[in-house]
């Protein structure tokens, strides 16, 4: 007997401290139940160590779904929670995780919750239970993880609950967001802020006022009839279809808010401060800022956005090979985007340029430099390197063959075959003692959109103004015969 209750003593501690945790937790846990979702803090474990009736309710309701998410934003992005379930929400003192199932009622039990149909329109709710607060407790503030380690970015593109833009689209769109979201809305884009490129409203609201929809601390103004957050990219504005501007573009509401040009004193900018060149109700299409492509020409004239540049010698080179357009230069950037507003309202570095990897060169991606030297790198077409200034430099393209053709292989276009060494990094021929610039014209620049060499290069080897007279090289022999005297007599390259 004393021996069996010495064994039995060490336990009794062990049980005893058991005993005073569980009571400690549901002391610290229970002082307060508060399950009717009052935005105050929370805490909703009773004496007896269970919850209060009705509070947790799968999927993802309960009374402790709206009460979460109203104290959540009432602690100002601090969640109570935590003091039981931990800062990452994973289990805390309390060991019940809120992304475990079964317990957990975030997301996992919902069916295809990960569909835009089902867990976007959900966020779009006012703050309770639902809202773009509660995405933050387990997302992160900044959306960026947080407990859950899933940031929107990871679905969403963007590091924000709404997909890359444009957001305003018959797919997707905020226009449905419930307005009190906005505080928010209100991190990334207050006036201002990149977030916010067009810059609306032009008249901000007073200091210290709350974050809205509709009263200038956002996109909108102080009417909730605005009918548009970017007119650029909105429907009735512009007909992204057709890419014209319809005759319905300027119906009887916009007149309340714009005017077609300056002087005007009414709230919403005139619509020549992007349409510079003329009116978009007459100057349909491109030409109400510039021709496409940009010429110089009247009604524009040669300012932004209509400097012609080297527009003309890069279109003229459109074939079948080189299928040149506005978008392989401005990629992404074309007409009814949001970049285009953005860079009409010259809010970037005017002419901005971005290139599909399709031209992207043998060293790395291509590029443009906005700055004052205005010219492209590591474009394949030009063998990779640094071009000419856009605006005024120029290539000719009959003589200054090094411009674009280095000898290696680090570019796609290089030369480096036969005796190019000897007679051209030796000798210091030209290219063009071999190669007729009238022969080369006929294939140079067909195919621009591939890395391969197009020609062949072979066949401009001869006649013309070259050193060897026409029909004195063998292509299937790879031998020449220059002019007699001049080098050598027939030999193999």
């Amino acid at each position: 007997m004393m021996s069996g209750s010495r064994k039995n003593r060490p336990s009794r501690p062990f049980a005893l401290l058991l005993l005073l945790g569980a009571v400690a937790f549901a002391a610290g846990c229970s002082t307060a139940e508060s399950p009717n979702g009052s935005g105050t803090v929370t805490n909703h474990i009773l004496p007896s160590g269970s919850s209060v009736a009705g509070w947790l309710v799968l999927p993802s309701g309960g009374s402790h779904a709206g009460t979460a998410t109203l104290d959540y934003i009432a602690g100002g992005g601090d969640s109570g929670c935590t003091q039981c379930h931990g800062s990452d929400l994973t289990g805390g003192i309390s060991r019940v995780s809120c992304f475990d199932n079964p317990a957990g009622c975030h997301h996992d039990p919902v069916a295809n919750w990960a569909t835009p149909a089902v867990h976007g329109a959900t966020a779009k709710q006012a703050p309770g239970s639902s809202g773009f607060a509660s995405c933050q407790i387990c997302h992160g503030n900044d959306f960026s993880g947080g407990g859950a380690g899933v940031a929107c970015a990871d679905c969403h593109v963007v590091n924000a609950p709404h997909p890359a833009q444009p957001w305003r689209g018959s797919t997707f769109t905020h226009a449905n967001t419930n307005a009190k979201n906005a505080p928010v809305c209100a991190a990334c884009h207050f006036p201002g802020s990149p977030n916010n490129p067009a810059d609306h409203p032009a008249t901000p609201a007073p200091a210290g006022t709350p974050p809205g929809c509709f009263n200038s601390t956002l996109c909108h103004g102080d009417t909730a009839t605005a009918p548009h957050p970017v007119p650029f990219n909105d429907p009735v504005h512009y007909d992204t279809t057709s890419a014209t501007f319809p005759g319905t573009t300027f119906p009887p509401g916009c007149i309340t808010c714009h005017d077609v040009s300056a002087p005007s004193t009414k709230v919403g900018p005139v619509c020549q401060t992007c349409h510079v060149a003329a009116s978009p109700l007459t100057s349909l299409d491109c030409t109400s800022c510039h021709a496409a492509p940009p010429d110089g020409a009247a009604p524009a004239g040669a300012v932004y956005a209509n400097i012609p540049g080297a527009h003309a010698t890069h279109i003229a080179l459109n074939s079948a090979g080189t299928p040149i357009s506005c978008d392989t230069c401005h990629d992404g950037l074309g007409t009814g985007t949001l970049n285009h507003y953005n860079r009409a309202k010259s809010r970037v570095a005017p002419g901005d340029v971005a290139f599909p990897a399709t031209y992207d060169a043998q060293t790395g991606a291509s590029s443009f430099d906005n700055s004052a030297a205005l010219n492209c790198s590591n474009v394949s077409c030009h063998g990779g390197q640094a071009t000419p200034g856009w605006r005024t430099g120029a290539i000719d393209v009959d003589t200054q063959c090094s411009n674009c053709h280095a000898q290696g292989t680090a570019q796609f276009n290089s030369y480096n075959s036969g005796e190019h060494q000897f007679h051209v990094g030796g000798l210091g021929l030209l290219c063009t003692f071999c190669h007729n610039t009238t022969t080369l014209a006929v294939d140079h620049f067909t195919a621009l959109a591939t890395s391969a060499m197009e020609g062949p290069a072979s066949a401009t080897i001869g006649g013309g103004s070259t050193i060897i007279p026409a029909g004195d090289y063998d292509p299937a022999t790879q031998s020449c015969s220059p002019d007699t005297g001049v080098c050598h007599g027939t030999r193999t390259w």
